[in-house]
C-alpha cells in the first residue's frame, strides 16, 4: 500500500512538472520580459532606497531609477548595435585573410588527406561566403526586429517601474501566503526570512550585473591595448557571457581569440588576447566576484550547467542567461528556510 502511494505520489510531481516547465516554454513571450523586469528591479531596489532617503517619494525615485537604467540600456545597446553593424561591413576583408591565412595550412591537408587545393579552396570560399552571408543576414534580421526590440524594452521597462512601486505590497502578500501555511505566531519569523532573502537577493543580483560592468570596462580597454578591432563588441559579449558561469567566460573569451587569429598576420596578438582572458578569468573567479557578492550564494557547477542548458531548452538564449540568477534566488530562499535547506545544500558549491 505504501510502495502504491509512493508510486502515485511520484507520478503526480512528474506531471505537475511537466505541467510547470510546459507552461513556461509556451508562455515564454510573456514570462521572459517579466522576469528580466524582475531582475532589473531587485538591481534598482538599492538606488531606489537611497532616493528616498533623499526624502524623494517612491513613485518619483522609482521613475528616476528606471530612467537611469533607461538610459544605461540604450547607452549599451547603441554601441553594441554600431559595433555589430561594423562587423558586418568588414566581413569581405575577414573572409580575404581567412583564405590568405588558410593556403599555409593547404600544403599540409593536401599531403595528409590527398586533396587538391582547388577542391580545398572550393570548399572554404563556400563555407566563407556562407558565413559572410549568414552575418549580414543576421545584422539585416537584427535592424529589422528594432521595432520588436524597443516594444519589448518599454514592456521591461514598465514592469521594472510597477514591481518597484509595488514592492512593499509584494512583500506583505509573500508574508501572508506563507503565514497561512506555518501559521500567524510565526509572523516575527516570517518577516526575518523574508527581509534576509530580499536583501541577500537584492546584492546577489546588483554584484551580478556590477561584475558585468567591471569586465566589460576592463574588457574594452586590454583589447584596444592590443589593438583587436571591434574591442568594445566583444569586451561587452564577453562580459554578459560571463553571467553564464563556466561556459559562458569560455565563449566569451573564445570568440575575440578566434577574431584575433583569422584578421592579424601575427599569433602573438592572439596568444595575448589568450593569456588576457585566462588572467581577467582568473581575477574574477578569486577575487571580484567573492568580494563583490560576498560569497553569500555559491552554486554546484553541475547544477549551473544543468540549469544553462535547461533554461536554454524551456526559454532558447534568454534562458540560459535568466536561470542562472533565478536559481541564485532560489538557493538563497532555501538556505534560509529549515524545510528547504536540504535542496540548497544540493545545489550548492560547498
Amino acid at each position: 500500500m505504501k510502495q502504491k502511494s509512493l508510486l502515485v505520489n511520484c507520478t503526480l510531481v512528474l506531471y505537475f512538472l511537466l505541467a510547470f516547465f510546459g507552461i513556461m516554454h509556451l508562455a515564454k513571450s510573456f514570462l521572459i520580459p517579466l522576469a528580466i523586469g524582475a531582475l532589473f528591479a531587485m538591481l534598482l531596489v538599492p538606488v531606489c532606497r537611497k532616493l528616498e532617503k533623499m526624502k524623494l517619494s517612491r513613485l518619483v525615485a522609482s521613475i528616476l531609477s528606471v530612467l537611469l537604467l533607461l538610459i544605461m540600456l540604450i547607452g549599451v545597446s547603441t554601441l553594441f548595435t554600431n559595433q555589430l553593424v561594423s562587423l558586418s561591413k568588414d566581413m569581405d576583408n575577414i573572409a580575404s585573410q581567412f583564405a590568405n591565412m588558410s593556403d599555409s595550412l593547404q600544403e599540409l591537408v593536401a599531403d595528409v588527406f590527398q586533396l587538391s587545393k582547388e577542391k580545398q579552396m572550393e570548399y572554404v570560399n563556400n563555407q566563407v561566403e556562407s558565413l559572410a552571408g549568414s552575418v549580414a543576414a543576421y545584422v539585416g534580421t537584427l535592424l529589422t526586429y528594432l521595432g520588436s526590440f524597443i516594444l519589448n524594452l518599454i514592456i521591461v521597462v514598465t514592469y521594472t517601474l510597477l514591481f518597484l512601486l509595488s514592492r512593499a505590497r509584494l512583500k506583505k502578500f509573500i508574508i501572508w501566503t506563507v503565514n497561512n501555511y506555518v501559521g500567524q505566531e510565526n509572523d516575527d519569523e516570517t518577516n526575518r526570512v523574508v527581509g534576509k532573502v530580499t536583501s541577500v537577493a537584492n546584492s546577489y543580483i546588483a554584484g551580478v550585473f556590477l561584475v558585468v560592468l567591471i569586465l566589460s570596462v576592463c574588457n574594452v580597454f586590454a583589447l584596444w591595448a592590443i589593438g583587436v578591432e571591434h574591442a568594445i563588441l566583444f569586451a561587452i559579449l564577453a562580459g554578459i557571457l560571463n553571467i553564464i558561469p563556466y561556459l559562458g567566460s569560455i565563449v566569451g573569451s573564445l570568440i575575440p581569440v578566434v577574431y584575433v587569429l583569422i584578421t592579424k598576420d601575427s599569433f602573438n596578438d592572439a596568444l595575448f588576447v589568450g593569456l588576457y582572458f585566462l588572467f581577467i578569468q582568473q581575477v574574477e573567479g578569486y577575487f571580484l566576484t567573492p568580494r563583490i557578492t560576498g560569497g553569500k550564494i555559491k552554486l554546484s557547477p553541475m547544477f549551473t550547467i544543468m540549469i544553462v542548458l535547461f533554461g536554454g531548452f524551456v526559454w532558447g538564449t534568454a534562458g540560459m542567461i535568466l536561470f542562472v540568477p533565478l536559481l541564485g534566488i532560489a538557493k538563497v530562499v532555501f538556505d534560509h528556510v529549515p524545510s528547504l535547506q536540504n535542496y540548497g545544500y544540493l545545489i550548492g558549491k560547498e
